[in-house]
């Protein structure tokens, strides 16, 4: 490849790369701004929540160790990844915090189901073992490779399909929550464009670092693979849902949110904030705004 166009793609590489690391990364924020501003969870699935805090723990270690160890097997781990991984399960703590805060006791939805936590042990007993395996019993080196065609997997590999397989099933219960209530109240919908921007972007540079030839991977002939796999899936899967999201919120969805925020701005209204005394005429005349 001429070294002007490698350059090229290289600084094009880095630009689409702190784009998206911004948008995924700013897309943790309309969710934690909804829940405080309606000083409520009610709308947000639990598991979904909790899916996120395993998958980017999973991730984080699986980004850091790749960056540091490029014949683990990942793949290119730009710098972005790491930050943002880091960054992801910051906010996603912030977000379980105010669940705890926010949270209604006496509403059954909202609560992580058993569905959940089985996986989510079935996961980590999982990583342990391999951990065991491959760490206590030595029985095999994670960065041998006999030959390049050779699929490489190790406790590292694992976590990133892990991540992978998290991603595809933590959207899944919060779309079907939508769906049960016909209604996204409560579920940031800035959360969705941003998580859609990033997850373009994200894809765009995994591409461009393939064609500029500089993963890992091929300048290591002892390794097989030309893409970082886990991040290439997650934007892949990211992008499937956020499309699901976006029809439900402005196409399925989208007069029920309408009536809700309407009553909701009328209840609003019928409180006289300056007084400190609620209208019970006004509520009345107003009680023909209902869903």
């Amino acid at each position: 490849m001429d070294e002007e166009v490698h350059d090229t793609l290289y600084y094009l590489s880095q630009v689409i790369g702190w784009i998206y690391f911004f948008a995924w990364s700013f897309s943790f924020y309309g969710q934690v701004i909804e829940n405080h501003r309606r000083k409520s969870v009610k709308g947000l699935s639990f598991d979904f929540e909790a899916y996120n805090l395993l998958g980017f723990i999973g991730y984080t270690i699986y980004t850091i160790w790749g960056y540091i160890d490029p014949k683990i097997g990942t793949g290119k781990v730009a710098i972005q990844d790491i930050v943002f991984a880091v960054h992801a399960v910051i906010l996603t703590l912030i977000t379980i915090v105010q669940i705890f805060i926010y949270y209604d006791r006496t509403d059954p939805e909202q609560k992580v189901s058993s569905v959940c936590k089985l996986i989510i042990i079935c996961l980590i007993w999982g990583v342990l073992q391999i951990i065991f395996i491959e760490r206590v019993l030595c029985l095999y080196d994670p960065h041998e490779v006999k030959d390049k065609t050779q699929f490489v997997f190790n406790s590292v590999i694992y976590l990133g399909w892990c991540k992978v397989f998290i991603s595809f099933i933590k959207y899944m219960p919060q779309a079907y929550y939508n769906y049960k209530r016909k209604s996204t109240e409560g579920w940031s919908i800035h959360n969705i464009l941003l998580d859609f921007t990033g997850g373009s972007f994200s894809f765009a540079q995994n591409i461009i670092d393939t064609i500029r030839g500089q993963s890992v991977i091929i300048d290591d002939p002892t390794q097989s693979h030309t893409l970082n796999i886990a991040k290439y899936a997650l934007s892949f899967v990211s992008i499937i849902f956020d499309i699901i999201f976006m029809i439900q919120h402005f196409c399925l969805y989208k007069e029920n949110n309408k009536l809700r925020d309407s009553k909701t701005e009328h209840l609003i209204n019928s409180i006289d904030v300056t007084k400190g005394k609620y209208d019970f005429n006004k509520t009345k005349e107003d009680s023909s705004c209902s869903i």
